[in-house]
């Protein structure tokens, strides 16, 4: 049987007033993907340009045959 994690870090970005997830979290600065106005983004913002509000892990878990 095998296990993994699957971790989704929702972020609040204060410039924008919107929530995006966390593509690669980094010590000063971290990609971060978002949607408005129906268009789809994937910006690097420094940590300081928005605010963790939650982190949602998935377990996996596969069955060996």
């Amino acid at each position: 049987m095998k296990e993994y994690y699957d971790r989704v870090v929702v972020v609040f970005i204060t410039e924008e007033g919107i929530f995006g997830t966390v593509d690669k979290l980094g010590a000063f600065a971290s990609t971060v993907k978002y949607e408005k106005g129906g268009e789809k983004y994937e910006v690097i913002l420094e940590n300081e340009e928005f605010v963790i509000v939650d982190e949602i892990v998935f377990e996996h878990v596969e069955e060996e045959n």
